[in-house]
């Protein structure tokens, strides 16, 4: 190896792997997180170099922001396409509730819901992933509203109970539950729970 060869084998990749510094970003500030790690301890937990993170994403804020779309489609899309099956509604609670209190370490993934940690944190991060946080949180309600009008239409819902109290009830409830998986209660255990919350719904 001539020594030109050496200095580019030793140099910073040229291009970033934007999807493994996502992941890297995701499950650090999910576990630990999303104002715990700083960016310069992404860039060394992903391997890319600091410019050229912000060349891809310009900024902290930028980074996150792009992460919570990441987290979406992994842990929110699966909720809304529940919500939008063409199934009976408890067969979708029934199927909501496994999701919501199921065991996250089978799948290498950290208990806790990243969305809600965001949202706790919405004083102390930027502009763009605050935005972020509140687009994915009316997508959420607006996703449980459409489930429940649908069922009220059916007649598989109380018309008595207001659609966006029961929205709001329900992804309030779901998100404590992951909250509560964060803490280290037993998943049977928030999985009672969260039938318990439910069962005035059906």
């Amino acid at each position: 190896m001539n020594p030109e060869e050496i200095t580019r084998s030793r140099g910073r990749p040229k291009t970033l792997d934007r999807e493994h510094v996502l992941k890297t970003a995701m499950l650090s500030y999910w576990q630990e997180g999303p104002t715990e790690v700083p960016i310069g301890e992404i860039c060394r937990r992903s391997g890319a170099s600091k410019p050229a993170l912000y060349r891809e994403f310009g900024s902290d804020d930028g980074l996150k922001n792009a992460v919570l779309d990441a987290y979406r489609d992994l842990m929110l899309a699966p909720i809304h396409e529940i919500l939008a099956g063409d199934i009976p509604f408890d067969q979708a609670l029934d199927a909501l509730i496994e999701f919501v209190s199921k065991d996250r370490s089978v799948e290498n993934l950290p208990e806790g819901c990243l969305f809600v940690a965001m949202r706790m944190q919405q004083s102390t991060i930027g502009d763009l992933t605050n935005a972020k946080v509140e687009e994915l949180h009316d997508e959420m309600i607006g996703k449980y509203c459409e489930w429940i009008e649908r069922a009220k239409s059916e007649g598989k819902f109380s018309s008595d109970i207001p659609t966006e109290v029961a929205a709001y009830h329900l992804c309030t409830q779901s998100n404590s539950a992951l909250w509560l998986a964060k803490t280290g209660l037993s998943h049977d255990l928030i999985k009672s729970i969260l039938q318990l919350a439910f069962a005035p719904l059906r």
